[in-house]
């Protein structure tokens, strides 16, 4: 806040028209320091209020201010699926591909959250290392055929493998 004051100070001192400061009010063709809104700011400060339309019967103040803080669970899921998974917005007009597309990033983010919870290991790990697998194919030119040969998982791998399919 004492950083927004002393910015404030400046405008008036040497005033800009790019852009309008906080803690500043004009006055006719002046700009001053907004003292009502300092002093309210003041009184204000280290005070945070919650609002929501449920009833107290509902959900108690506590459940609220419990699920206002994993919100950042679900930040965090939407920068996962937007950075890692790659999901970016598709502009759709129809009704049903639009739920699909949903749908698909949902699942998406389901199964990113299914792996990290069983292998714990963050899912942008897990895509590295699994885009280090590569099979490659030979062309046997005397038969003509196709021989796929399977790449060997790094010890990584291995072990992630083995958290997400046990042996039974």
């Amino acid at each position: 806040m004492n950083k927004q004051i002393e910015k404030a100070k400046q405008v008036i001192e040497a005033p800009s028209t790019s852009r309008k400061v906080k803690f500043t009010k004009a006055n006719k063709q002046q700009i001053e320091l907004n003292e009502e809104l300092i002093e309210k700011t003041k009184k204000l400060l280290g005070i945070k209020g919650y609002y929501t339309n449920l009833e107290e019967r509902t959900a108690s103040n506590q459940t609220i201010i419990e699920r206002y803080h994993e919100l950042y669970r679900i930040e965090q899921a939407f920068r996962i699926s937007k950075s890692d998974l790659q999901t970016r917005p598709v502009f759709h007009f129809k009704e049903q591909p639009i739920k699909l597309h949903i749908l698909i990033c949902f699942m998406a983010l389901v199964i990113s959250k299914y792996i990290e919870i069983k292998t714990a290991v963050s899912i942008r790990r897990f895509i590295d290392e699994a885009k280090k697998i590569m099979d490659g194919q030979i062309l046997n030119q005397m038969t003509g055929k196709i021989v796929t040969i399977k790449a060997q998982h790094s010890e990584k791998m291995q072990g992630i493998i083995s958290k997400l399919f046990p042996p039974h």
